[in-house]
């Protein structure tokens, strides 16, 4: 995930682009309204508004009052003025938002949830490590944690995507929703799937196919596929 400075320094480095390129307009009873300084420009001040409605949807939440406020504001041509003043009052909001994020008020949408793969991946897997170190241990304890890894991870991405949880959410499942949203390419599913095939074996028993060399192998594997669901939190 982002860091939260980097959201809050995009988001209103998106505001500023949403004040160019445009003139006041001044009406004969003392209002008056932004437009497009240029007609040519008109075309790109549009384009900045629908990204900056697509950064609402995905940091402050599709169904957020920010996000609903914001795409009324825009499709309202600010308070029916024009599209260029909608877009700038859009921008507005993406500084009030960020404001409040700062002070703590609200959440970027779905941190929560982006959080779990830094613990996954830093405390869960030190913990499959120390369990391969442990020549003791037998392999099905760490490949069962790190099924449990995959699953907290693949779980948090559909939470922060604001895709429906599966009814039994096993790690199959839930690699197909994430599939299924084209978030996940097919050999995604196809290592995720080897996991999953490793992670029940050892849940149920069957032992004689484990040794330590497919535990680290599975840990190795497991490594790469949090990683991959990291960068797709980004």
């Amino acid at each position: 995930m982002r860091q939260q400075q980097d959201v809050l320094a995009y988001a209103r480095q998106q505001a500023d682009e949403l004040e160019k390129d445009m003139a006041w307009q001044q009406t004969q009873h003392g209002r008056g309204y932004w437009q497009a300084s240029d007609k040519s420009t008109a075309p790109k001040i549009a384009a900045r508004a629908v990204a900056a409605l697509e950064f609402f949807r995905q940091y402050a939440g599709e169904d957020s009052f920010w996000t609903q406020r914001a795409i009324a504001v825009y499709q309202n041509k600010g308070d029916n003025q024009s599209a260029e003043s909608g877009a700038r009052a859009v921008g507005d909001l993406l500084r009030a938002w960020a404001d409040q994020v700062e002070a703590g008020v609200v959440e970027i949408a779905g941190s929560r949830a982006w959080a779990e793969i830094g613990i996954v991946s830093t405390d869960v897997m030190s913990q499959v490590r120390r369990l391969l170190e442990d020549r003791g241990a037998h392999p099905a304890a760490a490949i069962v944690l790190c099924g449990a890894a995959l699953e907290i991870a693949l779980r948090a991405l559909i939470q922060a995507r604001n895709l429906t949880l599966p009814e039994r959410p096993s790690l199959n499942a839930l690699t197909g929703v994430l599939r299924h949203a084209g978030l996940l390419t097919v050999q995604d599913v196809k290592d995720l799937e080897q996991c999953a095939g490793l992670r029940n074996s050892a849940a149920h028993g069957d032992f004689d196919s484990l040794s330590h060399e497919r535990a680290g192998l599975m840990e190795q594997q497991t490594n790469i596929l949090l990683r991959r669901l990291a960068d797709l939190h980004n």
